[in-house]
């Protein structure tokens, strides 16, 4: 039972994750709008429209807040529940740094870089693979 509730946890925090991922891809949209507009009137609505996605988000930081706080669903018998302390997500963006590597090797170890470049993929991927965690059964 307690493995099956792992997995309905983590399945719950993972439609919560996409959630928080699809708003905060909305308010950098949003943000992006409000600087190149010129009108005030878009200027407003879309002053409206980031209240509205950043209350959104803020309710699904909650939402995701308690779920981390609670470990009920790990419990095999209807015993005390425990609060933990949430943690909230930290956000990273994409970084494209293979070039800067590949400058940085030869400008100061004088020494081709495309001779590292499967090096530095590794290096990228395993960054990515820090930034989207998968989730699995361990």
């Amino acid at each position: 039972r307690a493995a099956t509730c792992r997995g309905k946890l983590q399945s719950k925090r993972s439609k919560l994750n996409m959630e928080i991922n699809k708003e905060l891809m909305l308010r950098n949209g949003a943000e992006n709008l409000y600087r190149a507009s010129s009108d005030n009137k878009t200027k407003e609505n879309v002053s409206l429209e980031l209240r509205f996605v950043n209350s959104n988000l803020q309710l699904l930081k909650e939402q995701l807040a308690e779920l981390n706080s609670s470990v009920e669903l790990y419990q095999n018998s209807e015993e005390v529940v425990m609060p933990m302390i949430a943690l909230g997500l930290k956000e990273t963006k994409e970084l494209e740094m293979r070039d800067n590597f590949m400058e940085f090797i030869e400008s100061h170890y004088h020494d081709d870089g495309g001779n590292y470049e499967d090096h530095v993929a590794e290096l990228m991927d395993l960054r990515q693979a820090m930034r989207t965690p998968t989730r699995d059964s361990h």
